[in-house]
């Protein structure tokens, strides 16, 4: 593991494994990358896994806000991969690192050699599927005030709010499997205000088409964050784009289903490297 100073802030990044680079976007914001860990380290066995915390979370440096934009998201990735001497990097990207992975396809095209999304989103213009999605959830008062009324001002009551509404996040929720994904966060509550600003300007659906990368898009059924047919979105607009869909995960396949994505993840850089 490592800090490098990239476009004026600190960048934490370690990695894992061997073979095709692969750049690991994380979620949240205000996350990190340490939920992904447990379950993708596996994947060392045929990428060269390259973790690491976006501008304002996690472990990296804690810029102005302002500077949490998509395309410096984007130009931080880029940063790091030249740093990293790598030309091109595949691009796995989780729920808020899935936009982010499209901006970086978008802005730095002839630096993907592949792109994997999980629980992905080309705009944020569909509040109402995530409301007809919550609804088929039992749900709590406490959860659903998590949503509606909380607005957490410290990390630590960023972390509570976030335990209270994991639950939601699963196909079948597992106390001591979310405990194993939460364990090592470094909360960062500046970084989820910023991002819930931030994700308004998203949207990259009209240009979908131009990203040519082999696409991987994966969907948990349940997942209400990221509804089906945000996935299926993806999937048509992108033209070299396979759509799987997960039938017992929600918004984390990668942990629910968690053999089933290594093989799948596996088989397809596999095919679609031998077919560049």
């Amino acid at each position: 593991m490592a800090i490098v100073e990239i476009n004026g802030t600190e960048i934490f990044y370690t990695e894992v494994g061997s073979g095709l680079p692969c750049l690991v976007m994380h979620g949240g914001l205000g996350f990190d990358h340490t939920g992904a860990r447990p379950w993708i380290d596996p994947l060392g066995d045929t990428l060269r896994l390259i973790y690491y915390d976006h501008r304002g979370n996690g472990r990296s440096g804690r810029p102005p806000l302002a500077t949490l934009t998509y395309e410096q998201f984007a130009a931080d990735a880029d940063g790091l991969t030249q740093r990293l001497g790598i030309q091109q990097t595949a691009v796995m990207g989780f729920s808020a690192g899935g936009a982010i992975a499209l901006h970086y396809a978008l802005t730095y095209p002839e630096r993907m050699s592949h792109l994997i999304l999980v629980g992905a989103h080309a705009a944020w213009d569909y509040t109402h599927e995530i409301e007809s999605s919550l609804a088929r959830f039992p749900t709590t008062p406490e959860q659903l005030a998590a949503f509606t009324v909380v607005h957490p001002k410290t990390d630590d009551e960023y972390q509570q709010m976030f335990e209270t509404i994991m639950p939601l996040y699963y196909h079948r929720f597992d106390p001591a499997m979310n405990q194993r994904f939460l364990e090592r966060v470094a909360w960062s509550v500046s970084a989820y205000h910023r991002y819930n600003e931030l994700i308004v300007t998203h949207d990259v659906v009209a240009r979908l088409g131009e990203i040519r990368a082999p696409t991987l898009v994966i969907v948990g059924r349940d997942d209400f964050v990221t509804p089906i047919a945000q996935a299926e979105r993806i999937a048509r607009g992108i033209t070299n784009a396979e759509l799987v869909v997960f039938d017992r995960s929600g918004h984390m396949p990668y942990i629910e289903e968690a053999q089933r994505f290594r093989k799948l993840v596996r088989e397809w850089v596999k095919r679609t490297t031998a077919s560049l």
